[in-house]
């Protein structure tokens, strides 16, 4: 028995998620209410505050279920073949593309990017796990000032999955960038 309310519970959570991820795509953070989260998820909205406590909530479990996919793109790129500077284009460019397929089509991509920040704490994690692993990588590849380097290569990559809005134009930005910047302290 429980285990079937437990599934139960996962459904409408994922429904709900599901269901917010739409709207705030569509309408935004601030354009989207809990009573429409309710509406789209075919749920009461006694049910859906059961489940989350308010739209923050909410939008934490949106950035929660995204992160599992930016980790793994992350981790495939550090993991793949090639040099440090294709090793870490190729992993900052998956997780970006895996931002920019999100994202894609929303007219609210920019606020959706900037209001991370404010409830995404496992965003801050990821991104200091692999500013401490892109450092020990460079470090171990013979790179002078392997942090500051690191800093400014993910700031770069940042701006440049801002402001390039095609997906295959910003991955090969970002791997340009990496390529430009770390080859020549490789040598």
């Amino acid at each position: 028995m429980n285990e079937l309310a437990d599934g139960k519970t996962q459904e409408k959570r994922r429904r709900i998620l599901e269901a917010a991820r739409f709207l705030v795509l569509r309408n935004g953070l601030r354009g989207t209410t809990m009573e429409a989260i309710a509406r789209e998820a075919g749920i009461a909205k006694p049910t859906l505050y059961a489940q989350f406590a308010d739209k923050d909530a909410i939008f934490v479990g949106i950035v929660d279920a995204m992160m599992d996919d930016l980790l793994a793109a992350y981790d495939s790129g550090m993991a793949g073949g090639g040099d440090i500077s294709e090793r870490v284009g190729a992993a900052l460019a998956g997780q970006y593309a895996i931002l920019a397929r999100t994202l894609a089509g929303s007219p609210h991509a920019g606020e959706l990017m900037s209001e991370h920040k404010r409830v995404g704490v496992r965003f801050r994690e990821k991104d200091l796990r692999a500013e401490a692993e892109i450092a020990a990588a460079l470090r171990a590849a013979g790179v002078g000032e392997p942090e500051l380097l690191t800093r400014v290569i993910c700031a770069a990559a940042y701006g440049v999955a801002l402001k390039i809005t095609d997906e295959a134009q910003m991955v090969a930005g970002i791997k340009l960038l990496c390529r430009r910047l770390i080859e020549p302290e490789l040598h």
